[in-house]
């Protein structure tokens, strides 16, 4: 009599919480497909938020002086009034305590809604089937990105003396057309970011069944939607608008 062997479960598909943030970076598909059978996000989360905060304690210096540079140029802004914003901005060497908590909920916010976008694209535009749930997951797991990114950027910051360090297409123009539409679309197009694009494509491919590259054209071209609309935004407030 043959035997029937019996269907191997869903558990076995999924990876602990220090696998799957580890091979996010070698073996993605494989991550993904755990997160199918078992969405998870809290650690890839905590993780990026940890790091967000880090590097915005040890950049703060650098990205004050920059945003007073900012507010000294822009002739929008009257003498007097940027006399006390600049007074303000100088009373402290660190973030205040308030800003670095509230950072990890205006992260988690920012994960929510681009989660959400993707969602409503692949689930009600292109008629998919997946749970919110598990794109967040694949969303936040992308983000993991942000550890090279964080080694690669927070030296050269240190170094440089400056939170302007360019990993994007923006080293091909000149600083001078920092505040230009065009410097800010080029500067969107960082390998990081880029690296978390496919990362995403590669997720979304393995939530909806779709091949790769049917997925990336649909997340490439909401990141362009994205890259042209926070950059005129950017522009029309002068750089006084970051995303």
């Amino acid at each position: 009599m043959e035997e029937i062997s019996s269907p191997v479960p869903q558990e076995e598909k999924t990876m602990g919480g220090a696998s799957k943030v580890v091979n996010v970076f070698f073996e993605p598909t494989r991550v993904f497909e755990s997160l199918k059978v078992k969405p998870t996000w809290l650690v890839p989360f905590i993780i990026v938020a940890l790091l967000g905060m880090g590097f915005y304690y040890f950049a703060y210096p650098m990205i004050i002086a920059e945003q007073i540079a900012k507010i000294e140029a822009n002739e929008r802004i009257p003498a007097e009034q940027k006399e006390v914003i600049i007074e303000r901005m100088r009373e402290s060497e660190h973030p205040p305590i308030w800003q670095l908590g509230i950072s990890p909920a205006g992260m988690l916010i920012y994960f929510a809604v681009a989660s959400a976008v993707l969602f409503f694209v692949f689930n009600v535009l292109l008629g998919g089937d997946s749970a919110f749930r598990r794109v967040f997951s694949v969303y936040c797991y992308s983000a993991l990105v942000g550890i090279p990114a964080t080694i690669v950027k927070l030296p050269l910051t240190l170094v440089k003396k400056s939170a302007d360090v360019q990993t994007s297409l923006a080293l091909l123009l000149s600083p001078d057309l920092k505040e230009s539409f065009l410097y800010k679309v080029f500067s969107s197009f960082d390998i990081f970011v880029i690296w978390q694009v496919i990362l995403v494509s590669i997720g979304i491919g393995v939530l909806y069944k779709y091949t790769t590259k049917k997925a990336f054209t649909a997340v490439c071209i909401l990141w362009i939607i994205w890259i042209f609309l926070k950059s005129g935004l950017s522009s029309l407030f002068g750089g006084m608008v970051s995303f």
